[in-house]
């Protein structure tokens, strides 16, 4: 018997965290204020019942996604997909996902996007990684410029309270400028970016420019103990964002100047970090991962092709597979000043055939159509095709999703 998926009710919220938790092996959550992020558009959630038990959740929020050239376009943010141990391998995903994908569709959202607790779930459903984040960690002692930052602004710490304002507003003028960001909305902020655990130790620093705005920010966290005598801690750069390479240079600087920590590390930032040829030793800082960070299912391919920009003028017609094998054929004509995208045209050959999840990949330029053709993603059909694709694509600075949902 095939699951019964709906969203659930305010009253139904609670088994809800409970299904997540177990599915993620979490500790209990409660949502201890109204404006709390898990209350925010319990009607897209969907959830599977057994006999009238929850054995599944899933749910989606309202986002907007920045791709290549400014546009912001509707997209569905999918979180908190778990499935009670009890139940795995019953299709419960498969149902929850295409009860989420068919909601999109009809709120007019053209992608679904996600991040992944595991890189293998979610390219069966035609997903792919559009973007990347990196992380990576420095000794203390090493944390030093290489040139000095002539900065007119400065660096101020401040109290959660004239953060909140603050930051929004940062956060605002970084994710209209960086294809791949999603928005937070406003219940994102009081209930994930602010909640902290007893004792543990966060910070905000924001840096303003020379006229008193505020065009940057750093939320950190120091963790760790001191050993005989030495702080052998370690400080999180959980959240940095910088409108302006002024406002990003101040703020390292500030970073490296933090004393009693013993290696600093950040988690999220972006592919084209610029923070090694910053550094006077670039060699000591690590690399602790690069990974896959916003995964993107096209629901209206054309649209999304024609919502971007495109770094070359050119044209392509690209045949997609979707997961169940269909194909259709898309007539694309680009350049820097827009493109217009037709679906299903059938009197011209295709150029270029890839799967949805290599398209999902592709499409904000974060990644290359060379490297996926020589990995045999793409199969080229006109000599020149994955050429003209990149040149096309191509997207500055490079396409990432620096927030977490």
């Amino acid at each position: 018997m095939p699951p019964d998926v709906r969203p659930i009710t305010d009253d139904e919220l609670a088994t809800m965290l409970e299904v997540d938790r177990r599915g993620f092996g979490m500790a209990p959550r409660t949502p201890d204020r109204a404006d709390s992020w898990v209350r925010a558009e319990t009607d897209r959630t969907q959830c599977a019942f057994e006999r009238g038990t929850m054995v599944g959740c899933s749910r989606a929020y309202t986002f907007e996604l920045t791709m290549p050239g400014g546009t912001r376009v509707p997209v569905a943010g999918v979180s908190s997909v778990a499935v009670q141990p009890t139940h795995r391998r019953r299709g419960l995903l498969t149902a929850m996902i295409g009860a989420l994908h068919d909601d999109a569709r009809a709120r007019g959202e053209v992608a679904s996007v996600l991040t992944a607790s595991e890189s293998i779930i979610y390219k069966r459903f035609g997903y792919g990684t559009a973007t990347w984040r990196l992380g990576c960690s420095l000794a203390h002692s090493y944390a030093r410029l290489a040139r000095r930052v002539d900065d007119p602004g400065r660096v101020r710490l401040v109290h959660r309270g004239e953060a909140d304002v603050l930051y929004r507003e940062v956060y605002e003028q970084v994710r209209l400028g960086r294809a791949g960001m999603v928005s937070r909305p406003d219940s994102w902020w009081p209930e994930v970016f602010w909640v902290t655990e007893g004792g543990r130790a966060f910070f905000d620093a924001v840096h303003e420019d020379a006229d008193g705005r505020a065009d940057g920010y750093v939320a950190y966290e120091i963790k760790g103990e001191w050993y005989r005598g030495v702080a052998e801690r370690e400080m999180v750069v959980w959240d940095f964002q910088a409108t302006n390479p002024t406002a990003r240079a101040a703020l390292w600087g500030f970073v490296f100047g933090v004393d009693l920590v013993a290696k600093i590390t950040a988690t999220n930032l972006p592919p084209d970090e610029p923070l090694r040829l910053m550094l006077a030793d670039p060699r000591q800082l690590r690399t602790d991962f690069f990974n896959d960070s916003l995964w993107l299912l096209p629901l209206d391919s054309a649209a999304l092709l024609e919502a971007r920009t495109y770094t070359a003028a050119g044209q392509l017609t690209i045949e997609v597979v979707d997961p169940v094998g269909s194909r259709s054929r898309l007539s694309l004509e680009g350049g820097p000043d827009g493109a217009r995208c037709r679906a299903d045209v059938r009197n011209v050959s295709a150029a270029l055939t890839c799967s949805c999840s290599t398209l999902g990949a592709l499409i904000l330029g974060g990644n290359s159509w060379a490297t996926f053709a020589a990995a045999g993603e793409v199969d080229e059909h006109a000599a020149g095709a994955v050429a003209r694709a990149d040149a096309m694509f191509a997207a500055a600075p490079a396409p990432a999703t620096l927030t977490w949902f």
